[in-house]
C-alpha cells in the first residue's frame, strides 16, 4: 500500500497531527450526565451554581479524616473538599475517588467513594511494562527492517540471542582485547 519511504514518512506524520488535533477536542467535552460526563472539580469549583444539587465526581488526596477532606488540583491550583456520607474509611494521604451531590462550593454527599489503592497504579505499570517488553522482544524476533522503505519484513528464521550477540559483535565490535 504505501512502498516508499517517503510515503510512510507522510503518512506517519499526518497520523500524528490527527491525534494532536483530538486531544484538545477531547477535553473539552461538555457534561452531560446523560452520557455520565459528569462536572468534575474544574468545573463545579469555578461555578458551583451551575452545579449545585446536581451529580458531581472528584478525587483526590486525603487530607483529613472525620469528615473526609481531600486535596484537588485544579487550574487555578489546589483546593479542599469536604465529602459527606461517605462510608468509606481511608487514612491521610490515600486517593479517595467521589461520586455524588454538590451540596455547596466545596462539599459532595456521596452516593459512592472508594479509595484508590496504591499497588494497584504500581501493578498495572509493572504489568504494562513487562508486555512492552515482551512485545518488543516479539518484534524484534520475528520482524527486520528494511530501512530503504521504512518498512517491516518478516525474517525467514527467528533471531536468537546468540545471533543478536554475534551481529552486535560484528557491527560494533567486540570490546575483546
Amino acid at each position: 500500500m504505501f512502498e516508499t519511504a517517503r510515503a510512510r514518512i507522510a503518512l506517519v506524520c499526518l497520523l500524528l497531527l490527527g491525534q494532536a488535533a483530538l486531544f484538545p477536542l477531547y477535553a473539552v467535552q461538555p457534561v452531560n450526565e446523560d452520557a455520565w460526563e459528569l462536572a468534575d472539580e474544574t468545573e463545579f469549583l469555578d461555578d458551583p451554581d451551575r452545579y449545585l444539587d446536581g451529580p458531581v465526581e472528584s478525587g483526590g488526596i486525603v487530607q483529613d479524616t472525620d469528615p473526609v477532606v481531600i486535596r484537588v488540583e485544579t487550574i487555578d491550583g489546589t483546593d479542599r473538599v469536604t465529602i459527606t456520607g461517605a462510608t468509606i474509611e481511608p487514612e491521610p494521604g490515600d486517593k479517595v475517588r467521589v461520586y455524588g451531590t454538590l451540596v455547596d462550593r466545596t462539599t459532595i454527599d456521596a452516593h459512592n467513594a472508594f479509595v484508590v489503592p496504591q499497588q494497584g497504579r504500581w501493578y498495572a505499570w509493572g504489568i504494562s511494562f513487562l508486555a512492552g517488553l515482551w512485545v518488543l522482544t516479539r518484534l524484534l524476533r520475528h520482524w527486520t527492517m528494511e530501512w530503504s522503505t521504512l518498512g517491516f519484513e518478516p525474517r525467514t528464521e527467528p533471531l536468537t540471542v546468540r545471533k543478536g550477540v554475534a551481529w552486535v559483535q560484528r557491527r560494533w565490535g567486540s570490546n575483546d582485547a
